[in-house]
């Protein structure tokens, strides 16, 4: 099956822009995005931008099912091998 970058709804085209540049106001990347250009970022700091834009999208959808929270992380930093599940 091949890959297109189509939206799979493309009424939701201009939110998901909008909250690109929201997480990218967030993250202080904004104003180089505005003067250079999504191309011209480098491959962490757009991950970054979409990693928080799938956690929003993820919180919305669960507070729409009915949870209201999101379980968080008992951890900080690294993952240990007590949680890792490869090592078992």
């Amino acid at each position: 099956m091949s890959r297109s970058n189509k939206p799979v709804n493309p009424g939701a085209e201009n939110a998901l822009d909008r909250m690109k540049m929201e997480v990218a106001n967030e993250l202080g990347i904004s104003d180089r995005v505005r003067s250079q250009g999504w191309s011209t970022m480098t491959s962490a700091d757009c991950g970054r931008v979409g990693g928080q834009m799938v956690r929003r999208m993820i919180q919305q959808y669960e507070s729409s099912m009915g949870g209201q929270t999101t379980a968080q992380p008992t951890t900080t930093g690294t993952l240990t091998s007590q949680f890792d599940v490869n090592s078992k």
